[in-house]
């Protein structure tokens, strides 16, 4: 198969109609001279070419080793040999039987521009060239994909504000509001607690730092002076408990006395205390985030409605109404109603959703199985779905000519077409009942008026005015998101069954989580490096597994899939990272030098800095497709596959953010340095994560800010840890479980005692007896909160300013705990309790003064589905009665829009079966759009 690098050479409407994008100036154009087919189009050059600067890195590269001899024959395939144009005129090919000639096709070789094109124009997000908005801290204007009427531009990475961000979606600029944020407080926590760093440096250990095996835990609880003291009432049975191993160091030691007669138990002591100032430091530290966390949310709503004016958006136009009439399929009907109850309002788009998800899915499936027959068939036969039959044996003589391109029999997949086809002619002729209607008005008062009017409290609705009744139904009516984000397959499955779908998956997450728990205690029995990798690799595999298990989830739109997924995998990455960390690691090896609790937490802190930047920048499989893969495709659609990109998920990037603060919150008492770990791994965030929406990954669906809102939950459970925890840690130094009794050694104690490996010691007369004693109160029954009187075993432990300061800790443990809670029950009422009895209209934001008709780049609520191998989704509706506009692409080298629609399916479907039934518009079996423009 040939390769062409160079200018479009249009054979058909579709691709006539849209400028090509190739610059003949480039190298990589260069290097492939390649001459058009005898009578094809005439070459056209770019209307609008892109200016090498505007490319992305990966395109230059490509032109750069595409002109280097060998890169372009290793990488790209460029030989002489595959540089000659490959034409194949129309004409009877007595071996395939006289077929028509219609069914012969100029090859049209896959050309990388066209590739290169569908990936910069296509899946990456574009603005204007020309135009800017200054509107509400806007900067660009984004513009549709494939936009081929006016110049446009990739987003600048560095020059893109953050209110631009929004326009892939609320929650996306409102998660980059918060990884800046919190960047910018762990940056000053960092600050704040470096009094704390400082003590652990100098202060705390009398025996200095320097024997300390990584340097980066210098600043912690590291204990590296210890003395061995008496105590017998130990016994090595107080140590040979889970999660202790036999072969950590010795804590506890026996021997026996000189005389032979008495047994001898020693105890090891940390002589490492805290003072003052490290106890008012972690305060302040602690308070201050507290005001940060409490400041961010207080400022969270501002910030989302900022954003949300800053973006004219169809949901800022339209209402769902969730309960219609099952019968209530005509559009004109429904904005009848709408106009005939209220003054001044004017229904501008109409979309009535129809529950056909069986038909759909099997439209589907049909697809699916004819793209990999397509996909058999030789280059120069054109494909055609009304004429399988023809195909079928194009495909078998190729086969026969050469084995190998027939993986799969194309018989059995033809013969599944035909299954298919049977249980498609089957559903034709349904009663499809409505599930959802979008609504679509001019102007955003317009929108605001019927949401105040017909939205009533559930359990009080009081008395519902008639005119605002469909039918006799009075009608539910919300707000809805984006029509990128609604899932219309799912948007007829009854909370019933949402309901069970949850518990079903839920389950499973848990037990994943137990899962994850075992295998990462007994990597810990290995050593504390496996432990930590075992953590980062569950954290890598987490998000597939918890995508995988939400797909049997039904939610109305994306937002609502995403927040699911944000749930789940927060439980999960909190568990592994942090919580089961602090259960698998030995409370007497807390301060313990080596691979333990403070050295586990380092790497996964440095892997988290490492780790996930590596390989988002790197994106090996993105390049692996365009730069290898791609330019072996056999034809331009699964050349533009290969250039297609991974979509992203928000949820996702909130739950390493979560994740990130809460393994902080943990256990930064013991690990101050944490502040700055996190400060540097959130601003490497911020910059990856936004050179990777504007540069790798596919235009996702436009998350609306209620995925922010979830945020907030476990930013509070974050702020609640850190104090819990802090107070905790504070009360648990030095974690030795040693606790003087204000004895004196017995005689036979005395002396010098050598038990080998370095443990030799002398106890001298006068010296203290010790016991063994829990100073870990989280294991301690009524331990909570951790007031001094709430301690089991006594306070003998403790230091002066412990003793001093720990009260305080306890109080503001308890404080933050009540805040945390009423603050989360107070939302929880207001989100879902009070509208049950009161009247709450979710709107954001002043209403703007643009009407529907007037914004640029905006969409219709129009029904599609994505099939995987085609590079857009497929409509679900008749578009014949809006403006193609508002489909959401433009037209472009790919296709028009209505070469994508399923609706054309199924007269091949009736034709193919030879079925009696014939489709009839009263029993409509798709959704029904319609568009009526102000005049």
């Amino acid at each position: 198969m040939k390769l062409r690098f160079d200018s479009f050479h249009h054979t058909n409407k579709s691709m006539s109609e849209n400028p090509p994008v190739g610059d003949e100036t480039t190298p990589l154009t260069r290097n492939f001279d390649v001459a058009a087919p005898p009578s094809s189009a005439a070459s056209t050059a770019s209307a609008f070419p892109d200016e090498p600067s505007e490319r992305t890195y990966g395109r230059r590269i490509a032109q750069t080793l595409s002109s280097n001899g060998f890169c372009g024959a290793v990488l790209y395939g460029v030989t002489k040999t595959r540089n000659k144009t490959i034409f194949i005129p129309g004409k009877h090919d007595e071996e395939e039987g006289g077929e028509a000639e219609s069914n012969i096709a100029i090859v049209e070789p896959p050309s990388l521009d066209k590739g290169w094109y569908f990936f910069e124009h296509i899946i990456l997000p574009r603005c204007y060239a020309n135009q800017e908005e200054f509107k509400r801290g806007r900067k660009y204007a984004r513009s549709p994909p494939g936009e081929s009427t006016e110049k446009t531009r990739l987003y600048p990475i560095w020059d893109t504000p953050l209110e631009d961000m929004a326009d892939f979606g609320i929650g996306v600029g409102m998660y980059f509001h918060m990884v800046r944020f919190f960047g910018v407080v762990a940056l000053l926590a960092a600050f704040i607690s470096t009094p704390s760093i400082n003590f652990y440096r100098n202060d705390y250990s009398p025996g200095g730092r320097d024997s300390i095996m990584n340097p980066l835990n210098s600043n912690s609880a590291i204990c590296t002076t210890t003395s061995w003291k008496a105590c017998p009432n130990c016994s090595i049975s107080d140590l040979d408990t889970w999660p202790t191993k036999v072969d950590d160091p010795e804590r506890i030691i026996e021997g026996v006395s000189s005389d032979g007669i008495s047994k001898l138990v020693f105890i090891a002591k940390n002589e490492c205390q805290i003072n003052e100032t490290f106890a008012m430091a972690n305060i302040k530290t602690m308070f201050f985030y507290c005001a940060a966390t409490l400041l961010f949310i207080f400022l969270q709503r501002r910030v989302r409605t900022r954003l949300d004016e800053g973006e004219q958006t169809t949901s800022d136009y339209s209402i769902r109404v969730k309960n219609p009439p099952r019968n209530a399929k005509d559009p004109k009907a429904w904005k009848d109603f709408f106009e005939g109850a209220f003054e001044n309002v004017h229904v501008t788009l109409c979309t009535v959703a129809i529950d056909n998800e069986e038909l759909i899915r099997k439209l589907v499936k049909r697809r699916k199985l004819l793209l990999k027959l397509r996909n058999k068939i030789p280059a120069h036969i054109k494909f055609k779905t009304e004429d399988l039959e023809t195909m079928i044996r194009h495909c078998i003589k190729s086969a026969n000519r050469n084995k190998f391109i027939c993986f799969s029999n194309p018989k059995n997949i033809y013969d599944k077409v035909k299954k298919i086809d049977r249980e498609i002619e089957a559903c034709v002729g349904q009663d499809f009942p409505v599930s959802s209607v979008y609504i679509t008005l001019e102007t955003e008062e317009m929108q605001r008026k019927v949401l105040s009017e017909m939205i009533y409290p559930t359990f009080n609705p009081g008395i519902i005015d008639r005119k605002f009744t469909f039918k006799g139904n009075a009608l539910k009516i919300d707000e809805p998101d984006e029509p990128s984000a609604v899932r219309w397959l799912d948007l007829e499955e009854s909370n019933k069954v949402r309901i069970i779908q949850r518990i079903c998956t839920y389950s499973a997450t848990f037990a994943i989580l137990l899962v994850n728990g075992v295998i990462i205690t007994m990597a810990r029995e290995v050593n504390v490096t496996m432990s930590a990798l075992t953590i980062i690799a569950f954290n890598i595999l987490s998000p597939p597994l918890v995508k995988f298990i939400t797909k049997f989830e039904s939610h109305v739109n994306e937002t609502s899939y995403s927040t699911s997924n944000y749930i789940k995998l927060t439980l999960l990455r909190w568990f592994n990272t942090a919580i089961i960390t602090a259960i698998i690691a030995p409370f007497m090896y807390t301060a313990q030098d080596g691979k333990y609790l403070i050295e586990g937490t380092r790497i996964l802190f440095t892997a988290e800095l490492i780790q996930r930047p590596l390989i988002q920048l790197t994106d090996w499989q993105g390049h692996l497709k365009r730069h290898v893969l791609a330019p072996r495709a056999k034809d331009q659609r699964r050349m533009n596959d290969l250039f297609s990109a991974k979509e992203y998920s928000v949820g996702e990037r909130y739950t390493d953010v979560t994740k990130l603060l809460f393994l902080t919150c943990f256990y930064s008492i013991v690990y101050p340095k944490a502040w700055y770990f996190t400060a540097a791994i959130l601003f490497v965030y911020y910059w990856v994560d936004k050179f990777s929406v504007l540069r790798s990954w596919r235009q996702g669906s436009k998350i609306s800010g209620e995925l922010s809102v979830y945020s907030v939950y476990y930013l509070l459970l974050c702020l609640a840890t850190y104090f819990v925890m802090g107070a905790y840690y504070f009360a648990g130094f030095p974690f030795d479980n040693a606790c003087e009794t204000g004895e004196t050694v017995p005689a036979y104690y005395e002396g010098s005692h050598d038990f080998g490996d370095g443990v030799n010691f002398i106890i001298s007369a006068g010296d203290k007896v010790y016991k063994f004693c829990s100073q870990s109160l989280v294991v301690e029954p009524n331990s909570f909160p951790p007031f001094l009187s709430n301690v089991p075993n006594g306070k003998e432990w403790m230091s002066v300013s412990q003793l001093q300061f720990l009260p305080i800790y306890a109080r503001s443990c308890v404080a933050i705990s009540v805040l945390v809670s009423a603050i989360i029950a107070f939302r929880l009422l207001n989100r879902y309790i009070v509208p049950l009895f009161s009247k709450v209209i979710k709107t954001q934001g002043k209403v703007m003064g643009c009407s529907f008709s007037e914004v640029d780049d905006i969409k219709a609520y129009i029904p599609q589905v994505d099939i995987k191998g085609y590079e857009l989704p497929y409509v679900m509706c008749n578009t014949s009665n809006i403006d193609p506009d508002l489909i959401g692409w433009r037209v472009n080298i790919i296709g028009n829009p209505g070469d994508f629609n399923l609706i054309d399916d199924l007269p091949i479907v009736l034709k193919a079966t030879k079925s009696k039934k014939f489709l009839i518009d009263d029993v409509p079996a798709f959704s029904q759009v319609m568009h009526w423009p102000p005049s």
